[in-house]
């Protein structure tokens, strides 16, 4: 398409729908300026250096279930991570930032002692703006875990005071601006109970190979200091970003070639 072309059109759309017009101009002024703070800030031009998923898993198969394959949900390879970390004999207690249907917490919970959830309560979900559809799903595959502890909080103004230093893996999965995940990443360290403690963050990915640059400030803008910065590493074929300790060889992957193959079996039935 032509500038000139592309000139037109957007003019049109101004005159058609100005408030559309102005919420995407911010939108990508946002997504802009993000990009650019962590270049200049940070040297990261091309997002996170990797490591690969299988490192994380152990070469152990992951069985997922409680899964909608709807809007909004994780992907299965996020979901496959989790597991991956949960199953690791260090890991007891889990607490995820954002939990809505619950999908990653019922796939996580039998595998840990403790799952824990901080997430909207139904009046601050419809506060938010969010569909009573959405209210409705919430808790919807973790309402009866019985290893289970939800907050009804936001995550960000909630006190953490008497949960710091107890979680051996926090999952960030609740705003996903920069200015939220920056407060929620600063409250996943405090949780971290020792040197084998990891952190998740979702949506660290628009997809497998896109940064999404508000997330990535957020991150990197809530970290401690340089040290914990540079142990954040994005995880292959996943939407998440991962802090650990844990010793992983990073590299840069070649765009759109595959390094590993998936296989998979579904089973689809009506919820009981």
């Amino acid at each position: 398409m032509s500038r000139l072309r592309a000139a037109i059109d957007l003019a049109r759309l101004g005159l058609r729908s100005p408030g559309r017009l102005l919420k995407g101009l911010y939108h990508l002024s946002t997504i802009e300026s993000c990009r650019h703070h962590v270049v200049s800030g940070y040297g990261l031009a091309e997002g996170l250096p990797q490591v690969d998923l299988l490192e994380l898993l152990g070469g152990k198969q992951q069985l997922i279930g409680s899964y909608s394959f709807l809007d909004g949900t994780s992907r299965p390879t996020d979901i496959a991570l989790l597991r991956g970390l949960a199953s690791r004999t260090s890991c007891r207690r889990y607490i995820e930032f954002g939990t809505w249907r619950g999908e990653s917490l019922a796939n996580v919970a039998p595998l840990v002692e403790e799952a824990w959830a901080v997430s909207f309560s139904a009046d601050q979900m419809r506060s938010a703006g969010m569909p009573e559809s959405a209210v409705k799903a919430a808790h919807f595959f973790s309402g009866e875990l019985p290893n289970r502890t939800l907050i009804e909080a936001n995550t960000q103004t909630y006190d953490y005071s008497e949960l710091e230093g107890k979680f051996d893996l926090v999952f960030v999965d609740a705003d996903h601006e920069h200015p939220g995940v920056t407060i929620d990443t600063r409250n996943a360290f405090r949780l971290l109970r020792d040197e084998h403690s990891v952190i998740v963050w979702h949506d660290y990915g628009k997809d497998y190979e896109t940064v999404n640059w508000p997330v990535l400030r957020g991150i990197l803008d809530g970290c401690p200091d340089d040290a914990h910065r540079g142990r954040i590493r994005h995880v292959s074929n996943t939407l998440c970003a991962i802090y650990t300790r844990q010793d992983l060889p990073a590299y840069r992957p070649e765009r759109f070639l595959p390094d590993k193959v998936f296989d998979m079996t579904l089973n689809v039935q009506r919820p009981r």
